[in-house]
C-alpha cells in the first residue's frame, strides 16, 4: 500500500496557484479600452472638460437645444428671472438654443454659496453649454440622472448661488 504522507503535494499546488492569482491581480492592470481625448473642435465657448471626477466620454457634437430650469438659491429678488432671460437670449455665432419651458422659482433650501448646474442627461454637453454662457467651469456641474430614464423634466437645472449675485441685485 501507498504511504498516505507521500502522495501528490496538492496543498503546495493549490497554494502556488493562489499566490500566482494574487500576484497577477496586484501587478497586471485589467484589460479595457484605451481612453482617447475627445475631439473638441465643435465646442468653442465651452469651458475645459478636464476636471477631476468627470467622465471623458464627451460628445464632439453639441446639442441643438437645451431645456433649463433656473432656481434662485439666494435671497436676491428676481435673480432667477433675470438669469433665465440672459440664458435664453440668442448669442451671435452660437448654434445651441437654450429654452426655458418652466417658470423660474426658488430652491428648496437657501442659501447656496456657489452656483450649481445639474445635468439630468447621460452626457454633460448641455450643462457645459449653460456653464459656458454663465462663465462657470465644470467644477460647478453635477449629475442627477434618473435611474428610470424619465426624460420629462429639464435637461439642466441651474441653482443660482451667491457667487453670481452682485450687491446691486437687491
Amino acid at each position: 500500500m501507498a504511504d498516505p504522507g507521500r502522495g501528490f503535494p496538492w496543498r503546495w499546488v493549490i497554494a502556488s496557484l493562489a499566490l500566482a492569482i494574487i500576484a497577477l491581480t496586484l501587478f497586471v492592470p485589467p484589460p479595457g479600452p484605451t481612453r482617447e481625448e475627445p475631439d473638441r473642435s465643435d465646442t468653442a465657448g465651452v469651458p475645459d472638460t478636464s476636471s477631476a471626477g468627470m467622465p471623458e466620454h464627451v460628445p464632439a457634437v453639441l446639442p441643438d437645444t437645451v431645456s433649463i430650469l433656473v432656481l434662485n438659491g439666494t435671497e436676491m429678488a428676481n435673480l432667477a428671472s433675470r438669469t433665465q432671460m440672459e440664458l435664453i437670449a440668442p448669442v451671435e455665432g452660437d448654434t445651441v438654443i437654450i429654452i426655458a419651458p418652466w417658470d423660474p422659482s426658488n430652491t428648496e433650501t437657501k442659501p447656496y454659496l456657489e452656483t450649481v448646474i445639474i445635468s439630468h442627461l447621460a452626457d454633460l454637453s448641455g450643462a457645459r453649454v449653460v456653464a459656458g454662457r454663465m462663465g462657470l467651469t465644470d467644477e460647478s456641474i453635477v449629475w442627477e440622472v434618473s435611474a428610470s430614464g424619465n426624460t420629462s423634466g429639464p435637461d439642466v437645472t441651474v441653482c443660482l448661488g451667491g457667487d453670481l449675485a452682485t450687491p446691486d441685485d437687491n
